[in-house]
């Protein structure tokens, strides 16, 4: 089915992507269905207009990803009357399956295709019952708020008939069941679930660990997105089947899984951004077509004729263009390797970034200050090795599967992608593309080797660390390697955001860090990280924060940021805490101090402690900017 309904294009890559449950106004609860069903949208609208808008092209990340291309999402919300927009829509199921009628209870399971809401059927009941009413005036059934999850992935409706029987199937055929709420106790105990046989229960104790076990009901493996639905406790196929019992409107029902590239330049500065934009979208087929090392004409021809859109009289000349830009490539992924390692992917960027690649005419342009201009404090000079200033930068994001339960499940690239849909054939992946602009820190390396050496911070840290990985470890996962230098980098980053919001009148959500720090492959060090504005509306391009960090602005910006992190309102519990936040995963960082939306942060809120920064009230000097 099809919602006529306007969603947000980047929302479709997080937080509602596919497999994701979307709450619309009048309590209708849809999810987003897999990319076959994208798929079939897309082949239908191909058969009348061309896909060009929709395709992104990112090589280095297609690379990364095992993928073609990668295609926008249709908004909705950008193009309301645009005819395009209006054929292609996201095809959505119907899940949770069970509804229930608000005034007299009757429970309802609807097919997860069906497009339409049902309403109250108006059975007679004992008790409260919409009987009485005239059909046309009785309510449309609401999805009922408890589901159940496994950490695999799967996700199914709460089995309320086997809740009510102990474990078994009513011995009535097709029974009714009933559902009601708030009637002795505004607690799970005042929600009573009823069967026509005459059983009942209350969900008291539903969310216990194992209360679906002990009735003897585990996991499916069913997967609604992509029309899987299959009979309760039949053959599973489900490596952790025990259920868990969840609202849907938890927040660990959902968690996106993204993977994000920073555009490099990979043209000579000189060439037109029109011809790049061409020869980047046909470059498979070009780069194909080379007879003896020297470029096809005639794949040459036909981009030109296709895609230009200039006067037959002029072909020869954009020919000849093309064939020039083409040859003033300094940027090639042929050799890159197949692999997923998020660092090396970031040490490509973060070479990039000081080297200072690009121009006006390209999405990425880097300028370089000298640390010396930087004279009002000893912050900078003393801390930082490099400050860059990306004048522009554009980022793609791409979906590339989902978890529930933990927010990283453990799964392999191929088997996230594989479970957001069924065919083989699709080698695309949902994206979007959005600009901003950018400031670097490199810091000091020799400084941050001396500090990261004290014992007093690898102590401090081994704790953090610790809690950290303890429930990755408890879930069969690989710890994580966590280093000083990263919780400082991290924090750094945090507290800066804040001033920049404050500063340029961001809202520190359009905001985002970009960390750059050795974890997997200590030999290639990275110590520095990016704080951008790459967000998907206008205030993303509000401009100000290049101006920001130039020599005169930064320096008190940096300055108040460090000051800032000496006191919390919250302490001294802040600063003297042994741990906060999910699991304890973070030492002195709270909402009043350090913690920013999670849309900025790349590690959910966790790994934070300005300790790092600035010191304790018992041991100052183990602060990184605590200089003597």
């Amino acid at each position: 089915m099809q919602a006529e309904k306007p969603i947000r294009r980047s929302q479709l890559i997080s937080p509602w992507g596919v497999g994701q449950m979307i709450n619309f106004p009048k309590d209708e609860s849809l999810m987003v269905a897999g990319l076959d069903m994208w798929e079939l949208k897309f082949r239908e609208l191909e058969r009348s207009h061309t896909l060009d808008e929709f395709i992104v092209e990112e090589e280095r990340l297609a690379k990364r990803l095992r993928v073609k291309n990668f295609r926008l999402p249709p908004d909705f919300r950008d193009n309301p009357h645009e005819r395009i927009n209006q054929k292609l829509k996201i095809p959505f199921v119907r899940f949770p399956r069970w509804h229930y009628c608000t005034r007299c209870g009757y429970m309802h399971k609807v097919p997860i295709f069906h497009s339409e809401r049902p309403k109250c059927l108006g059975l007679p009941f004992q008790g409260q019952s919409c009987s009485t009413i005239a059909e046309r005036k009785r309510r449309k059934l609401i999805p009922v708020r408890f589901i159940t999850i496994c950490s695999e992935g799967h996700i199914e409706d709460f089995p309320f008939e086997e809740w009510v029987h102990n474990g078994s199937k009513c011995s009535t055929t097709n029974p009714i069941m009933r559902l009601r709420a708030g009637r002795s106790s505004g607690a799970l105990s005042g929600i009573e679930i009823l069967c026509s046989c005459g059983e009942k229960k209350s969900m008291a104790g539903a969310f216990n660990e194992n209360a679906l076990s002990r009735i003897d009901v585990n996991c499916s493996a069913g997967r609604p997105w992509l029309g899987e639905e299959k009979e309760r406790n039949n053959t599973r196929n489900c490596n952790h089947p025990l259920l868990k019992v969840v609202q849907k409107g938890a927040s660990n029902v959902y968690f996106s899984n993204v993977r994000s590239s920073i555009y490099l330049p990979q043209w000579q500065p000189s060439v037109d951004s029109e011809l790049i934009d061409i020869l980047e979208k046909n470059w498979g087929s070009l780069n194909s077509g080379r007879v003896n090392g020297e470029f096809d004409r005639k794949r040459f021809y036909w981009v030109a004729a296709s895609k230009l859109k200039v006067e037959f009289e002029q072909i020869d000349f954009w020919v000849d263009k093309l064939i020039d830009a083409a040859q003033k490539k300094i940027i090639g992924y042929d050799s890159m390797p197949a692999t997923d390692s998020e660092e090396f992917y970031r040490k490509m960027e973060y070479d990039a970034i000081l080297r200072e690649p690009g121009s006006e005419k390209q999405d990425f342009y880097v300028s370089k200050v000298n640390i010396a201009e930087y004279t009002e404090n000893e912050i900078i000079s003393k801390s930082f090795d490099s400050i860059c200033l990306l004048h522009k930068l554009r980022e793609t994001r791409a979906f590339t599967g989902f978890s529930r339960w933990l927010y990283e499940d453990g799964k392999a690239l191929e088997a996230k992608k594989d479970f957001i849909k069924l065919g083989a054939s699709i080698n695309w992946l949902p994206a979007i593309v959005v600009r901003g602009e950018g400031v670097f820190f490199k810091f000091n390396e020799n400084s941050l080797k001396e500090w990261a050496a004290k014992k007093e911070v690898i102590e401090r840290v081994k704790g953090l660390a610790k809690n950290f990985n303890k429930t990755k470890i408890d879930n069969g996962q690989i710890a994580k390697n966590i280093t000083p230098e990263f919780i400082l980098i991290h924090t750094f980053a945090h507290l800066v955001i804040n001033q920049f919001s404050y500063e340029c009148g961001y809202g520190s959500s359009a905001l985002r860090e970009r960390i750059y720090c050795n974890l997997e492959f200590p030999d290639e060090v990275m110590n520095g990280v990016l704080i951008y504005t790459a967000s998907g509306d206008s205030e993303g391009s509000l401009g100000g924060l290049v101006r920001q960090g130039k020599p005169g602005n930064l320096e008190t910006i940096i300055y108040n940021s460090i000051e800032n992190a000496r006191w919390c309102s919250s302490d001294p519990i802040c600063i003297d805490t042994r741990g906060q936040g999910p699991n304890s995963c973070n030492l002195a960082a709270c909402h009043n101090c350090a913690l920013l939306p999670e849309t900025c942060c790349e590690e959910s809120n966790m790994l934070l402690d300005r300790a790092m920064l600035i010191g304790t009230l018992d041991n100052p000097e183990i602060g990184f900017f605590n200089f003597e």
